[in-house]
């Protein structure tokens, strides 16, 4: 490992796994992830993969909407499938 990296990403969960894959599409190979425990084991881990478009604002729908349409492809990209089942839902008010 080296002594210096351009770019430090703390925390192993959705976005910062998802930082460091893009930052590698672009290219970027000094990079450094810094995780206390195992990847995506923690608040990542229990949503249980649940992407709603119904968030809570915009910049959240419009990465949830980008994870939709990244999952598929990840296979092909990877060669690993990310296990990805996308379904409807439905929300009722009451």
């Amino acid at each position: 490992m080296s002594d210096h990296s351009r770019v430090v990403v703390i925390g192993g969960g959705m976005f910062g796994v998802s930082i460091l894959y893009h930052l590698a599409l672009e290219g970027w190979t000094d990079t450094l992830l810094i995780e206390k425990g195992e990847l995506t084991s923690g608040s990542t881990w229990h949503a249980a993969g649940q992407c709603p478009n119904f968030v809570g604002s915009l910049s959240l729908a419009h990465i949830h909407h980008y994870a939709t349409r990244l999952y598929p492809e990840l296979g092909e990209r990877t060669g690993q499938t990310a296990g990805w089942h996308g379904c409807g839902g439905l929300r009722l008010a009451y």
